[in-house]
């Protein structure tokens, strides 16, 4: 079972191992899936060398080829948790994942931590 994570660094080796065991089991390449996804290579390869997390509108690329839905990949990348996947998304809730789609690594973190530090902040 894939655990949520606020750890951008923990999340992105969690992603990069359940990718690469899925081709491992299905004796293909990282170029083959990219190829299948729609986008460069050097995507995956960046992912495999822990330079970089893939986005939200990446991994739904990445979705239909690997044979899962989104919100599992979503879950394993840590943008949101088992309990967000497992509840069900409202259209506010959808708006959300593709405002943030084409962050950078930078912002995404940025976001993560202005979020933590708005629950801090929460009356409890």
């Amino acid at each position: 079972m894939w655990v949520y994570s606020h750890d951008v660094e923990t999340t992105r080796a969690g992603l990069a191992d359940f990718i690469r065991e899925w081709l491992r089991e299905r004796d293909t390449t990282q170029l083959w899936l990219a190829q299948q996804a729609g986008i460069p290579h050097s995507v995956i390869s960046a992912l495999f060398t822990r330079r970089a997390m893939p986005r939200p509108a990446t991994l739904r690329k990445l979705a239909k080829p690997l044979g899962i839905p989104i919100g599992q990949l979503l879950v394993i990348a840590g943008y949101i948790s088992e309990e967000e996947y497992k509840t069900p998304i409202q259209q506010t809730d959808l708006a959300r994942l593709y405002e943030i789609g084409d962050l950078t690594d930078e912002e995404w973190k940025q976001v993560l931590e202005f979020g933590r530090y708005v629950r801090s902040r929460r009356k409890r």
